[in-house]
């Protein structure tokens, strides 16, 4: 039987999505949709500089939604003081929840441990001796540190959706053995290696905290990239053969300051 693999956690993250109620919106007196502006921004601009962590604001497109909040914090008692600090504002009442997800930022193992070990023999310590396996994990936890605890990349767009391997009775990524389950991920990161500098990518762990196994979080200048990175993937066969995609979200960034302008056209300044 195969083992689970080790991962590393860092930030918590929530995804939440909302449909603005335009019909009561646009009803609002203009003097009264600036107070409720005026309100929310104070909050998003709070929750944007945190002691620890970050937020962010998304204007989405397409009918799954008109705005995307990210909020990446330490615990969950962090995120849901965040989620109630947003229901208890005047404009929650003129938004409707269509989506949200929840999930912890996730470091698989697979390549992570060869860097350490690697790094551990320099240093003279090998697999075998007294203390290797703390030795290890601790400097697993440097080398990904980075990794685990990012700032939300300052890109203007965003893509995000769930996925989960395959675990039917012909095809089941559960029981792969751990070195092809590494030798087909190594596969599926070199493909994403040759993005770099354009797309950054965050991947967030959802087993036990939402109906999908893992959240993918892409951020980009391009929102082409998204595609072709995307589609290249889909023909690798860590995703042909075993994955299976949710809906997929895209959204361009502002400001909390621009969420005035977001509701009044949809679209924030450049």
């Amino acid at each position: 039987m195969s083992g689970a693999p080790v991962t590393l956690e860092g930030w918590y993250v929530l995804h939440e999505m909302y449909a603005v109620d335009w019909a009561r919106w646009t009803a609002l007196p203009a003097a009264e949709q600036a107070a409720v502006v005026l309100e929310a921004t104070t909050l998003l601009e709070t929750q944007a500089r945190p002691p620890e962590g970050h937020s962010g604001c998304w204007s989405l497109l397409s009918q799954k939604g008109d705005l995307c909040l990210m909020h990446w914090r330490r615990d969950l008692e962090a995120l849901r003081r965040e989620q109630t600090a947003l229901a208890r504002t005047r404009l929650r009442g003129f938004l409707v929840p269509t989506y949200s997800y929840l999930s912890v930022v996730e470091l698989g193992t697979y390549e992570l441990a060869g860097q350490a070990t690697a790094m551990l023999e320099r240093k003279g310590v090998r697999p075998g001796d007294a203390g290797f396996d703390d030795a290890l994990r601790t400097e697993m936890e440097r080398l990904a540190r980075p990794r685990l605890f990012p700032d939300i990349p300052p890109r203007r767009y965003a893509c995000f959706y769930p996925m989960s391997k395959r675990r039917g009775e012909t095809v089941n990524w559960f029981d792969l053995p751990a070195e092809e389950r590494g030798a087909l991920m190594k596969g599926h990161g070199m493909i994403g290696r040759k993005y770099a500098g354009q797309v950054i990518q965050v991947i967030s762990g959802s087993v036990g905290f939402d109906d999908w196994e893992w959240g993918v979080t892409l951020f980009a200048d391009d929102p082409l990239v998204f595609k072709k990175l995307v589609y290249e993937m889909r023909f690798d066969p860590a995703s042909s053969r075993y994955a299976l995609f949710g809906p997929f979200y895209v959204g361009i960034r502002f400001a909390p300051s621009a969420l005035g302008e977001v509701l009044r056209s949809g679209v924030p300044a450049t």
